[in-house]
Order: C-alpha cells, then sequence, then structure tokens
C-alpha cells in the first residue's frame, strides 16, 4: 500500500465510524507521520488541531506525537457508542498562553516554558481505528492518531513551575473506585521535558503552536479500560481535576 492509500483507509474508517485491519507493512515513522497527516487533511482540511499528545515510554525512547482528534473541556458527557474501545488514561497538560510558530531557530526550554500559561489535569480516551489493533505495528497505531479518541481537560494552576512532578500524586477514579493512584509516575519525572521535542515537532509538521493549543504528556498509572455507562474522574492533588462521563447510548 502506499502512504496515500494508507491515509485513505484510516481516513475513510474515521468518516464510517469503522475499523479497518492494517497488515500492509508501514516503512518508518517518517511514513508513519506522514499518513497522520494524510488523514488530517481529509478529514478536516485546512482546520488546524488545537491539541496534541505527546509521549514515551522512558528517557531513552524517540518521543511520540499525534494531534488530538477531539478536544472537551470537562466535566463533560460523551456517548459510549461513538468509540470501538474506551481506554482511559489519566494526564497532566500544558496549555499556551502565547503563539509558538514554526521558526529556524530552535525555541530554548525557557521561551517554551515561558510561553505556557497554565498546566492542566486531562482524561484521555484512547480508542483505535485498528480491528486488529492487539497485533497492529506500533507504526500503524502511530499513523492512527497514537490511538486517540478524545482528550477532556479540567482545572489546573498557572503555578506549574512550583510543582515537584517527581512527588506529584495521580489518581484515575471510575464509578468511585481508584483504577490507578500513583505517585511521581510520569516515564520521564518531569513531563516538561517532552516539551521541546513536540514543540519542533509541531513546527515541522502543522506551522507550529498557537495560544490556547493544549499539548497532553501521556499517562500516570496506565490505561484503564471501560465500558460505557461510567463517570470518571482523573485528580491530581494540588493540581485540579477533570470529569468526564462516557454515556451508554
Amino acid at each position: 500500500m502506499t502512504t496515500e492509500t494508507m491515509a485513505a483507509a484510516l481516513a475513510d474508517a474515521h468518516a464510517r465510524g469503522a475499523q479497518i485491519h492494517a497488515e500492509a507493512p508501514m516503512r518508518d515513522a517518517a511514513q508513519a507521520y506522514e499518513v497522520q497527516q494524510g488523514v488530517w487533511r481529509r478529514l478536516y482540511a485546512d482546520a488546524r488541531p488545537r491539541a496534541w499528545k505527546v509521549g514515551t515510554p522512558n528517557a531513552q525512547s524517540e518521543p511520540t506525537a499525534s494531534p488530538v482528534i477531539a478536544l472537551h473541556e470537562g466535566p463533560c458527557t460523551l456517548p459510549g457508542s461513538r468509540f470501538h474501545r474506551i481506554g482511559l488514561e489519566a494526564e497532566v497538560a500544558y496549555r499556551l498562553g502565547r503563539d509558538l510558530p514554526a521558526r529556524d531557530a530552535v525555541y530554548s526550554a525557557e521561551e517554551i516554558a515561558g510561553a505556557i500559561a497554565d498546566v492542566v489535569v486531562a482524561i484521555e480516551i484512547c480508542d483505535t481505528r485498528l480491528a486488529n489493533w492487539a497485533t497492529a505495528a506500533e507504526l500503524w497505531k502511530l499513523a492512527d492518531f497514537q490511538n486517540n479518541g478524545a482528550l477532556v481537560t479540567g482545572s489546573g494552576t498557572a503555578r506549574w513551575r512550583a510543582i515537584d512532578f517527581g512527588a506529584q500524586r495521580a489518581e484515575l477514579i471510575v464509578d468511585g473506585v481508584h483504577r490507578a493512584d500513583v505517585t511521581g509516575a510520569h516515564p520521564l519525572g518531569d513531563p516538561f521535558r517532552l516539551m521541546p521535542w513536540v514543540v519542533a515537532h509541531c513546527a515541522r509538521h502543522f506551522d507550529g503552536l498557537r495560544k490556547g493549543d493544549v499539548i497532553t504528556t501521556g499517562s500516570w498509572g496506565g490505561v484503564h479500560y471501560v465500558e460505557p455507562g461510567c463517570d470518571v474522574v482523573a485528580r491530581f492533588p494540588g493540581i485540579g481535576e477533570a470529569a468526564l462521563r462516557i454515556a451508554s447510548e
């Protein structure tokens, strides 16, 4: 399959609310990002992403990134019928207070920090358009928006520089039951370490970032699968919380 064929197949699955079998080999991450961008253009034309997800399993691995395909401000209700699978992750996200447009010079960490308005708690809903998601190649998952289904943001704080993320507690609560209760669980210790990489990535692929954009930085406590008809809270004490109901219809 060519890059265009892969992008067309994934975009069609999104548009129909369907799934496809992803079995054709993908060359490398560069091709996966080309497919990802092709899907975005087919679905959203010239609209910019309003949010991004970035993550890495450890400091030795190259991060991966994707536009977030649906951004919601919580508390909110989303229909469970929208998703094929519903995986939940508790995360923290940075919201920009000023633009970081594409430019030739690399942004310094201090320039990026100065552009951040606040850090907010977020719930990522992980979903897949890949019918064979359990065995599909990781590059196909990257092309399919890195398994993103939606992102729900909650409250936060502008005093994010004072947070000791290495000692930060994170909770994910579903119907009153803790699914995750962890401390210092971000893979890099400090999620800000991902920001220079993702700022550079967005400059290459989507002409930079803009005021109000949200960048979520990976799971604290892993992904937890649920069925429709549940109430979800992600809480980071001292930062804030996000709330979501996944309706049964």
